[in-house]
């Protein structure tokens, strides 16, 4: 199994490929350190299976969940596991949601990936332990956090990166009451309390700055969350 790493992070990254060595019928053909660099990676590269970091520097591709789409639809047949410290119980759905093979927490044991490369082609995706203790609250917690809807999202991203009410109602053809409802309701859904937390929100998604509109398969605007309402 040929498989690409992809972590801003070399001595996890070292770790990583260190373990996977000692994996029978494993073998790291590359690694690279940021989500642009593995998008280019893939282009000369094929492989099997990409084990990649969720947050990574970027300056092309817009977030993490971007990526996670970008690769589904460019490289159908390659298996994506997701590494991640994340605990936004939503973000952690959306990243199941994409159709990743696995997610792991960067805490966890490091034979949990080997669990993962075991079950890979299996209906559902792999989940660690440690996540899965953090969407079991969400379970027992009656669904606090939910996906927000599409438009719901859109509104959430223009008004992270900067956008007024009155903008995004414009933008949108939208009256402004709607817009602020559509962006309470989002948050809502996430348990999101105020717009501190909405940048916190935003800023798990991307390591870096993102591009703005305009370039093509590389900014799917319909779910992507600038880093400008993280003080970037």
């Amino acid at each position: 199994m040929k498989i690409v790493l992809a972590d801003d992070h070399p001595v996890f990254t070292a770790g990583v490929r260190d373990y996977l060595d000692r994996v029978p019928d494993c073998r790291v053909i590359a690694c690279v350190t940021s989500a642009d660099d593995l998008v280019r990676c893939l282009e000369s590269t094929p492989c099997d299976l990409i084990i990649t970091e969720f947050s990574m520097p970027t300056t092309r591709v817009s977030d993490g969940l971007h990526l996670l789409s970008y690769i589904r639809r460019h490289h159908p047949q390659t298996w994506q596991i997701v590494l991640s410290m994340n605990a936004f119980p939503v973000v952690l759905q959306q990243i199941i949601n994409s159709g990743v093979n696995g997610l792991l927490h960067k805490s966890d044991a490091i034979p949990e990936l080997g669990k993962n490369i075991r079950q890979l082609g299996s209906d559902t995706p792999y989940v660690s332990p440690s996540f899965q203790a953090m969407l079991q609250v969400e379970v027992e917690e009656q669904g606090k956090y939910r996906v927000p809807s599409p438009r719901e999202t859109e509104v959430l991203r223009l008004y992270a990166a900067g956008n007024t009410l009155h903008d995004i109602a414009r933008r949108l053809s939208k009256s402004v009451k709607t817009v602020s409802l559509q962006k309470a309701a989002a948050m809502k859904k996430m348990g999101l309390r105020n717009d501190i937390e909405l940048g916190r929100y935003c800023a798990t998604f991307t390591g870096d700055v993102i591009q703005p509109h305009g370039h093509g398969d590389w900014f799917l605007p319909e779910l992507a969350c600038g880093k400008q309402a993280a003080g970037h």
